[in-house]
């Protein structure tokens, strides 16, 4: 039995070679300063006999490969004026060189597609061009407009798929964020556009007191209907969770209030808190990172990324104002020393201690959960699949007490979903109910690691009241984790079945 689907559906999911990039300057330069991850990008580093794209063999159609910031200027670029040419750097690919700028990408698109992947992204700066041959150039609204009208043109001819839009001369200003969208739509309809929440890695750094920065949620209502993915952006390692948490009920709010066209969310590399809360996903660590030796932070479980991909073919991320939303209105702080860090080397934050609050609990079209816990809780995120009808949960990992990506034991209780849909559940916890409209009486219920291809039949370890069944946090650990690493988040389906229904 395999309730997974084999094949892949269409979402904006994407790996990004960033992490990658910035992995391989630290292996190259140990502790050297000044040294930029856009210097790893280049043909060996993507497609070479151990070229980061070849990885992921399980979900490569699950996935978009961008290549991040680099990958269109010069080695060693670092004026900011440099950036947004959309031209692949002949130097960095050599066998580009002498072709015209969209054949160029034509033919990074050919070959990404060749290895399995759904297709090509890129990254691009908020802006255009202004240091052309040494000359300063300044153009005017309509010429910028006319700039991005050929280079959407360039990325429609060249079957490019998305385009990942960060920092920039005008990040953060929602009326360029909406002309960039209004020509890739007219002049390349199949594309995909991300815009970004803030180029900062954290928003909150004192003890006391929390506020969203000025401007924030006014950006968000003005950049979210223009946008096809709005990501939460780049945060602190260490306080990855809280942060992403936080950020996400910031955009879920803003998204709210929004009629018609919105964005999904990315929440990029934390992928359970996508699953949980119907999100897409840029994930960022490789299975390359366990080869590294000078890695800034301890190689993170590919796992983890590849369960929730394949969790996404049954309930694919949704925009960001589908459905209702529901926030805690308990936080939950997190804090951290961050070290001193190598400067260049993304985040770039001074050495000292940081906090990060969150909402104790975020749920979409379910009620919030009921959370129980004897000291310190974990976060919690739900959300019911407003197509397909899936109930998610995803119980994330704290920076609390010294120590980081901790899970508080918790007995967390939830209401939604219906006794036909599939149940995903990431994450580790004393107990798990989960409350239906209906009695599940008459029905065998299957658990199946989200990474594997086939379910166990779990009845025997399920206990059922009426309406209502409990999850054994230790039936997570047996079946939602590979064999051997209990470090992992486990992530697991469940699936009630009529019992006279033959498999």
């Amino acid at each position: 039995m395999n309730f997974i689907p084999d094949c892949a559906v269409k979402t904006g999911n994407y790996f990004c070679t960033w992490d990658s990039q910035c992995d391989e300057m630290h292996t190259k330069n140990p502790g050297a300063a000044g040294v930029s991850g856009r210097d790893a990008m280049c043909d060996g580093f993507l497609f070479g006999e151990c070229g980061l794209l070849k990885s992921f063999d399980r979900v490569r159609g699950d996935l978009i490969a961008v290549l991040d910031d680099g990958w269109d200027v010069p080695y060693g670029a670092k004026d900011s004026r440099l950036f947004g040419s959309l031209a692949a750097d002949e130097e960095r690919f050599p066998l580009l060189r002498d072709m015209p700028p969209e054949q160029r990408l034509k033919a990074l698109s050919d070959k990404v597609c060749s290895l399995g992947y759904r297709g090509l992204g890129l990254w691009v700066p908020t802006q255009t061009p202004s240091l052309i041959n040494g000359t300063e150039v300044v153009l005017t609204p309509r010429e910028e407009r006319k700039y991005w009208e050929e280079r959407a043109k360039w990325c429609h001819e060249a079957g490019i798929l998305y385009l990942k839009a960060d920092w920039g001369a005008h990040q953060g200003d929602a009326d360029y964020c909406r002309m960039m969208t209004e020509c890739m739509r007219e002049y390349a309809p199949g594309l995909m556009i991300e815009h970004g929440l803030t180029g900062r890695p954290l928003f909150e750094t004192r003890e006391s007191g929390y506020s969203v920065p000025d401007g924030v949620k006014e950006y968000l209502r003005k950049v979210l209907p223009v946008s096809d993915y709005l990501r939460t952006y780049d945060v602190v390692h260490e306080l990855k969770y809280a942060s992403t948490v936080d950020r996400a009920s910031i955009c879920l709010e803003a998204a709210a209030g929004i009629d018609g066209r919105c964005a999904v969310l990315n929440i990029e590399d934390t992928a359970l808190i996508g699953a949980g809360l119907g999100c897409a996903v840029g994930v960022m660590r490789h299975e390359f990172e366990k080869r590294r030796k000078y890695l800034p932070l301890p190689p993170r479980p590919v796992y983890e990324s590849e369960c929730v991909l394949r969790w996404q073919r049954i309930a694919p991320p949704f925009a960001a104002n589908i459905g209702r939303l529901y926030v805690s209105g308990e936080r939950l702080k997190d804090v951290w020393h961050c070290p001193r860090r190598a400067k260049n080397l993304w985040p770039d934050v001074e050495e000292g201690d940081y906090y990060v609050s969150a909402p104790a609990a975020v749920s979409r079209n379910m009620p919030l959960p009921q959370v129980d816990a004897d000291g310190e809780k974990p976060f919690v995120v739900c959300s019911v699949h407003p197509d397909t009808g899936a109930l998610c949960v995803a119980v994330t990992p704290r920076t609390t007490g010294g120590e980081i990506d901790i899970t508080p034991p918790a007995d967390i209780r939830v209401r939604g979903g219906s006794v036909c849909a599939p149940i995903g559940v990431f994450g580790s916890f004393d107990s798990l109910t989960v409350d239906f409209d209906e009695p599940t009486d008459g029905y065998e219920i299957y658990a199946q690691n989200l990474a594997s291809d086939s379910a166990l039949n779990v009845t025997r370890f399920i206990a059922r009241s009426g309406a209502s069944l409990t999850v054994p946090g230790k039936l997570m650990f047996e079946v939602g984790c590979p064999e051997g690493d209990k470090k992992a988040i486990p992530a697991i389906m469940l699936k009630l079945v009529k019992s006279e229904t033959k498999i």
